[in-house]
């Protein structure tokens, strides 16, 4: 499918989730094309693919780039086949690819499981949960070939125009997006969505981690640009309305304040972060959905935690949310 710039395609490539697509984009510049975000690495994807490249009559050896948004499945997993397909070098930030080795790791499974049970997780939901984070792991190929990292400012070509690197973070630390400023155009990944917001997800391992609060600054930072038109990561091409990023905000400020009402009626006894976001996501109906819940209400916490509004204690075995 064609978008509002010239000789960039955006490419729907299905997902086995609830979010069922990601958008890939198919750039051309002259005889040679780059990709962003290829998608996860099944069956599908790479049948998706091949029908492209055949219908654009594109070979593989034209695809000279591969460019990564931030280091999530959906966008990352199918990259080091389609690199060892193409020999292109990929192209992200250094926090994609350390995030990528820390994340995708059997020790990394190990970690999820125990950050659902000491959330309050039931042990049976936990191990089915944990056996999906499992699965996603084979669905990711690794990235073998030259890998270049992409920097805060860096002026790049594609479609034969000039886009600027700009970095964010919240829904994954050193998401890339794609700056055109002379059509106030950004290629974003899931920086900026239109109908849904990026899911914004902790697990307690890091003390200096703070998501919800690095993504208030990435759509701070965003805001200043006066952005016309967004070729998102999921959903379609879309312009910011008047009022798009108050109302971003104004969402998860929403949240939290529902959350600071649910710990407030725990009272001595406290809440699990899982209690919470049961309360949070009463509409979540399946495993995979649940996971994200938790890991957003986890998000959620840590920000009040850090703003003195909650403190979190570990007793027992389980995080326990009182108000302060």
């Amino acid at each position: 499918m064609e978008t509002p710039l010239k000789q960039i395609y955006q490419i729907r490539i299905p997902l086995p989730f609830r979010l069922n697509h990601v958008n890939s984009y198919l750039v051309q510049d002259g005889a040679w094309w780059s990709v962003i975000d290829p998608g996860l690495d099944t069956v599908i994807t790479e049948k998706s693919w091949v029908q492209t490249l055949h219908q654009l009559h594109i070979k593989p050896s034209e695809i000279r780039n591969i460019y990564i948004t931030h280091f999530h499945p959906d966008h990352y997993g199918f990259a080091g086949k389609m690199q060892r397909w193409a020999g292109a070098e990929v192209l992200a930030s250094r926090e994609t690819y350390a995030l990528a080795e820390h994340y995708y790791s059997q020790e990394q499974g190990e970690r999820n499981l125990q950050f659902y049970l000491k959330s309050g997780m039931p042990e049976v939901l936990a191990q089915e949960v944990a056996v999906l984070d499992s699965q996603l792991l084979q669905q990711i190929s690794p990235i073998t070939g030259t890998r270049v990292n992409l920097l805060e400012g860096d002026s790049i070509t594609l479609a034969g125009e000039p886009y600027e690197i700009v970095l964010g973070g919240g829904h994954a630390e050193g998401s890339v997006g794609f700056w055109n400023a002379e059509r106030q155009a950004l290629i974003g990944g899931d920086l900026l969505l239109q109908t849904i917001t990026p899911n914004i997800t902790y697990q307690y391992e890091d003390d200096e981690d703070n998501p919800l609060a690095s993504y208030f600054k990435t759509l701070h930072a965003l805001q200043r640009r006066n952005i016309r038109t967004v070729l998102p990561g999921h959903g379609p091409v879309f312009q910011p309305q008047t009022g798009f990023f108050e109302s971003v905000i104004a969402h998860h400020k929403e949240r939290l304040n529902h959350v600071l009402d649910i710990v407030q009626e725990a009272g001595s006894a406290g809440a699990t972060i899982y209690d919470i976001s049961l309360r949070l996501f009463s509409k979540v109906f399946d495993n995979d959905s649940a996971r994200f819940a938790l890991g957003e209400t986890s998000a959620h916490v840590r920000y009040l935690e850090r703003q003195k509004l909650l403190r979190v204690q570990e007793s027992f075995g389980k995080y326990a949310v009182y108000k302060n």
